[in-house]
């Protein structure tokens, strides 16, 4: 077996248990969003707490007030960006219900999230002081940030239908389609 397969092994061998149904269940979501669908406004409100998880490794770090600081500033820039991106895929809202389109951004932002804090512990107990570099607060700052925005982006949504947010021919399209579904 070559070095390069023996590491490998070790990584996914030596990874805590739970990681991987963790994967799967990260996956499945990020799928879930691919999909038009209507959500109620109340079953977002835990998403943003995703953020939490990056709390540990930061203030496990020597210079935890420099990280927090950097990947607080991340964060504040993913709330802004979250906040506009929901923009184009909030269909219309009426009440404490949400019809968004489809969109693969969610799965991605899960994906690097998971796979950035997964990097992040490997480097951390083999290499400690690269674990202090800014690149891992800043993507973590930002991916997590981005999910407060979406959901401030949705709460603060008028409630009607908003064709500009898609196109005009695209939103009149998944309105029907989510109708149809849901008289059936």
């Amino acid at each position: 077996m070559n070095a390069m397969a023996e590491l490998t092994l070790g990584i996914l061998t030596g990874a805590p248990i739970w990681v991987w149904p963790l994967l799967a269940l990260l996956i499945a979501l990020g799928l879930l969003c691919s999909r038009d669908r209507q959500i109620s406004l109340l079953s977002q409100i835990p998403v943003p707490l995703i953020a939490l998880i990056n709390l540990p490794s930061l203030l496990a770090l020597e210079a935890y007030r420099l990280a927090f600081m950097s990947w607080g500033f991340a964060y504040l820039c993913g709330i802004l960006g979250g906040f506009w991106k929901q923009g184009h895929w909030t269909l219309a809202r009426t009440g404490l219900r949400v019809t968004v389109a489809g969109e693969w951004f969610s799965l991605t932002a899960l994906m690097l999230l998971f796979w950035a804090n997964f990097a992040n512990g490997l480097v951390a107990s083999l290499f400690p002081e690269l674990a202090a570099m800014a690149s891992f607060q800043i993507l973590l700052g930002v991916l997590s940030g981005s999910f407060l925005g979406r959901l401030l982006r949705m709460f603060f949504w008028q409630n009607q239908p908003a064709p500009h947010a898609c196109g005009k021919k695209r939103h009149t399209e998944v309105l029907r389609r989510l109708k149809s579904t849901a008289s059936n």
